[in-house]
Parts: structure tokens; C-alpha cells; sequence
């Protein structure tokens, strides 16, 4: 089966002109909100209580003109560059089936809920997502049975390692990044590592490692994926790469099939589904996360780390293996103190290359935030663990979401709010 392009609309016409329509009905106690994009897209269709339609309709409506926006960039570059780059409006449209989710104010009760440390655990490897951190954390430091047990290899889907490799663990967990700094990471991996180098032998784009090399060499890097969906240099192929581990049924999913036609539905069902998500962005903050809800029964590595490091007003270090957590690095080329100064061509590049990644990241930070004011509220542990410094670190370099109107410390203060 092909990579996340199975179509879940309820209804399916064509027509030969593109107009969005979206009309509302009544259905018992529900209101049918009604959406098509006539040129390439079926009816989807949501149920919802009426008290939520307007405010949803809202939403749903400023959604889709930004994604009109993220069209016209698309044929932007395409005459600007040449690129051949398929352009699926059907996806960009299903997006709006998840978007109830962010309506919620609390945190979904799977994710604040005890993890039994006895349990088995299955974690999700996306490449560049931290993952090797993770599981050796588990591994080593914790001590906790962890599903695959190899911090390197083949990474595989949610869908093929809950159905084969760890089909016996309890939990399933996964670490999202942003998607920006996903596809740097991706590139420096490939340009740089021992591995990279070994296995992109023939046409990467390698002029040099000075800064501006580094940039040279990524927009020709991007441009390639544009133009050529399908040859990847044997590395990695960033088109929303971590929406293809969500839905994919295949074992690996580095080569990039399904990246332009992912199926958000599914992505989001799948990403729900999930016991716990990391964000790498916030690894430390994870971690207090995941160490609050393994117990009284939790490892003493991971009840110490709580105690000493999961404060605002107490320094922790991340290299430092003896105080609960690990990081594991494959290269030390190509590190960039921000990415929000590369070239606007450059990031548009990128964006093209992940709007998927993008809408699914950033229901995961706005569920991480809601999930964090409840660890910070006296329902748990009572005391601030997303420190100031943390976010004014991270507030200009994921202002690029959202259609650049994205404001990390606004969102932090929110689900703090409505927590109380």
C-alpha cells in the first residue's frame, strides 16, 4: 500500500474549476459543517455541537485562506525555479478534521496518565528527532524495557512497529521536531556524518564546510527534492517526513514516497493515539514530563532528575549522563545558532517541503503546552518547569509558524490560564 494517500473523504466530486464551498446543516443534536475545494477534492465532512460551530467555522475558514497562501507560494516557486512540485489542495483541506482538537483547553487525559515502569515501551524513531537520545535514556538510565533496543538502524513507521516489531509493548512513544530544523538536521546528517558521507557518494551537493557553504549547499539540496520527488541520494527525503512515519504502513520511510500526498486524517488520528510525545525543542521539559508520570514506582535516575532538574530556579545540564539524561551526537558540523536568518528563498523551500510536518507540529506544541501547565498546576507537580529563558529562546525561532503569527510564550501563558 502506497504511503498515506488513501482519500477518507465521505464523498467524492469532481470538478473542473477550483472554488471552495462550505455550507452547514443541522443533523439531530450535531451541525454538518460541509467543506469542498472543486478542482480536486471530495465533500469532507464534520460533526459538531452547535455551541462549537461558530467558533470552529472561524477557524476553519482562516485555515483555508492561509492554505490558498501556501498554494500561490507553491506556484511562486514554480515559475521562479522551474519546479515541477505536485500540488494536492485535497490534503491541505482534510487538514480541518483535526483542528477540534485545539478547541480542547485541558490535556487529553492518555497523556498525563500513569506509565507503568514495569510495562513494556515501544518508541518511534523518526531520524533527526532525537530518538537515539531517547532510547538510550531508556536503556541505560532508566533501565526500562524499550522496544527497538538499537539506538541506530532502520527507522520504521508507527503503523509497522506497533504491528510487527513492538506489537507486545504497552506504550507507544514518539519525539516531533520543528520542522525547520528537522530538514537542517536531515541535510547536515547527510553532508556530514560518517554515514551521510558513506551512503551520498554520487551528486550531493558538498562545495565546502564554511557557513556560507553550508547554505549553498542546502538550497541546492531543496531545490533537488522540488524538482525530483523520488531520488533522495540514499539518505533522507525531507518532504514531510515525519507526517509519512505517522501514516505510512511501510517499514521505512526515509525514501520519501507519500511525502507531497499525506493523509493529515490519519497523521492526526495516529499522533492522538500515541501515549507520549517529546518535542525536541523541549527534551529536558519532556523528560520531567514523562518521569512525573512513571510514579512512585519510577526508576531512581528518573525520581532524582524530577527532584533536582525539573525546576525553573535549578540549572541542568544535558551532557551530563549522571543526572538522568543522555545526548547522543553523530556529527559537530554545520551547527547554526538560529535558522530564522536564512535566506527568505531558503525557508520558503522548506516550508514547501513540510506543511504537513508544520500543521501536525503545531498541534503537538499546543497539546505539549496544555500538558505542561498541568504538570506545573497543583494537580501535579506544583511548580514552574517551562522556564523564561527557555521560551524567549525558542519564541523567535518557531515564530515562522502559523503563517509566521506564531507566539510560543502566548501560547505557554494560555494553557497556563486555563489550567487554573
Amino acid at each position: 500500500m502506497a504511503d498515506g494517500n488513501s482519500n477518507t473523504s465521505n464523498e467524492s466530486t469532481m470538478h473542473p474549476r477550483r472554488s471552495m464551498v462550505m455550507t452547514i446543516s443541522r443533523n439531530g443534536n450535531n451541525v454538518l459543517l460541509s467543506a469542498s475545494d472543486r478542482g480536486d477534492i471530495g465533500v469532507t465532512k464534520i460533526l459538531m455541537h452547535p455551541s462549537r460551530c461558530t467558533k470552529l467555522l472561524l477557524r476553519f475558514v482562516l485555515f483555508s485562506m492561509a492554505a490558498l497562501v501556501v498554494i500561490h507560494g507553491r506556484e511562486s516557486l514554480r515559475s521562479q525555479f522551474g519546479i515541477k512540485m505536485p500540488i494536492n489542495t485535497n490534503n491541505i483541506h482534510r487538514m480541518h478534521s483535526s483542528i477540534i482538537k485545539n478547541d480542547v483547553e485541558r490535556p487529553d487525559p492518555q497523556r498525563i496518565a500513569y506509565l507503568d515502569p514495569e510495562n513494556k515501551f515501544s518508541f518511534v524513531h523518526i531520524s533527526k528527532c532525537a530518538g537515539s537520545t531517547w532510547i538510550r535514556l531508556f536503556k541505560d538510565i532508566l533501565k526500562i524495557d524499550i522496544c527497538p533496543s538499537e539506538e541506530s538502524g532502520t527507522e520504521q513507521s508507527v503503523y509497522y512497529q506497533q504491528k510487527y516489531t513492538c506489537k507486545d509493548a504497552d506504550y507507544s512513544l514518539i519525539s516531533l521536531r520543528s520542522p525547520r530544523h528537522h530538514v537542517w538536521s536531515q541535510f547536515t546528517m547527510c553532508k556530514y556524518s560518517s554515514w551521510g558521507k558513506r551512503t551520498t557518494r554520487k551528486g550531493f551537493p558538498r562545495t565546502g564546510d564554511t557557513y556560507e557553504d553550508d547554505e549553498a549547499d542546502f538550497d541546492s539540496w531543496l531545490t533537488h527534492f522540488l524538482v525530483n520527488n523520488t531520488h533522495y541520494y540514499n539518505c533522507y527525503h525531507p518532504a514531510n517526513f515525519q507526517t509519512r512515519a505517522l501514516t505510512s504502513q511501510r517499514r521505512y520511510v526515509g525514501s520519501g514516497v507519500g511525502g507531497f500526498h499525506p493523509n493529515l486524517t490519519l497523521a492526526m488520528d495516529t499522533y492522538n493515539k500515541l501515549d507520549f510525545v517529546a518535542l525536541v525543542e523541549f527534551v529536558h521539559e519532556s523528560q520531567c514530563m514523562l518521569y512525573y508520570r512513571l510514579g512512585e514506582r519510577a526508576p531512581p535516575a528518573a525520581i532524582s532528575y524530577l527532584s533536582e532538574s525539573c525546576h525553573c530556579d535549578k540549572h541542568h545540564d544535558v551532557n551530563k549522563t549522571n543526572n538522568g539524561t543522555v545526548h547522543v551526537q553523530y556529527h559537530n558540523m554545520g551547527k547554526r545558532s538560529n535558522l530564522r536568518d536564512l535566506p527568505l528563498s531558503i525557508q520558503s523551500k522548506v516550508a514547501n517541503l513540510t506543511l504537513a510536518d508544520s500543521f501536525v507540529y503545531l498541534n503537538a506544541l499546543t497539546h505539549f503546552m496544555q500538558e505542561m501547565a498541568w504538570l506545573e498546576s497543583r494537580n501535579a507537580l506544583g511548580r514552574r518547569v517551562v522556564c523564561n529563558h527557555v521560551l524567549e529562546k525558542w519564541d523567535s525561532e518557531l515564530a515562522y509558524l502559523d503563517g509566521g503569527r506564531f507566539n510560543l510564550t502566548q501560547l505557554y501563558q494560555d494553557a497556563v490560564t486555563k489550567q487554573q
